[in-house]
């Protein structure tokens, strides 16, 4: 079945030609046909928020393909990126487990295809099958260690220039092939995303960025980021 937005849509997850690379749901035999049962599948568009800060938490959402933005907001709308889900991840899964109110709002970036599980049923399907239950506490660490750096980040670091350095620095630990680290790296973001995952300016993230792209210490190739001097970015971030 195709979508709207031009992908194929994966109605079943026995068949799913995606779940081999997805975390929570490369699942076998009984855990996978029991997963399938108590899915729902929904398409949506960009901009779909799929649950909101404050709201009842009644189901997760497995976000089978694209990306959505996991943020929080002040009374005054002033906005912080926790992260940016990607495809196979479970969310929802803290409120979910502690039975209370979303802490966070989940908003889709791309075009998705979605699964819904009610909370019931989720409960009763990690109970029964041991490694479901295995992945959705690792990423429930995982989600930990994220909000912690972006803690550190935003309530640690004094100037824009410093929450900045310190957000390139942790984009490049990403790990390359065969474990070499990377200093270059995708960075999907408008300059207004990356405003928000430090708790700063738009204007502040594009006069910092400008600025160390005429000292060349890094380069910008659409979204394709270079740092070509790691050490002068360590030095920024620790002034």
């Amino acid at each position: 079945m195709q979508s709207p937005f031009g992908f194929g849509v994966q109605e079943n997850c026995l068949t799913c030609i995606w779940r081999e690379t997805r975390t929570f749901c490369n699942l076998a035999g009984s855990a996978l046909r029991h997963l399938q049962r108590i899915t729902s599948l929904s398409v949506y568009s960009a901009g779909t928020v799929l649950y909101a800060e404050g709201k009842a938490a009644r189901q997760v959402f497995i976000l089978c393909n694209g990306r959505a933005k996991i943020f929080t907001s002040s009374r005054e709308h002033s906005v912080v990126m926790f992260k940016m889900a990607q495809p196979g991840e479970v969310l929802g899964l803290e409120a979910i487990l502690c039975q209370q109110p979303h802490q966070e709002t989940a908003e889709l970036l791309d075009p998705c295809q979605v699964k819904a599980i009610a909370r019931g049923a989720f409960l009763e399907f990690i109970e029964r099958h041991n490694p479901p239950a295995l992945q959705a506490a690792l990423q429930l660490a995982a989600n930990s260690r994220l909000a912690r750096e972006q803690i550190r980040r935003i309530g640690l670091s004094v100037s824009g220039t410093q929450k900045l350095a310190r957000l390139l620095i942790s984009w490049a630990k990403t790990r390359g092939p065969r474990g070499v680290v990377s200093e270059s790296f995708e960075a999907p973001y408008t300059h207004e995303g990356i405003a928000q995952m430090i708790g700063s300016t738009r204007e502040t993230v594009t006069r910092v960025l400008s600025r160390l792209k005429q000292q060349k210490i890094i380069t910008v190739q659409g979204d394709t980021f270079v740092i070509n001097d790691l050490d002068y970015l360590k030095r920024l971030a620790h002034d």
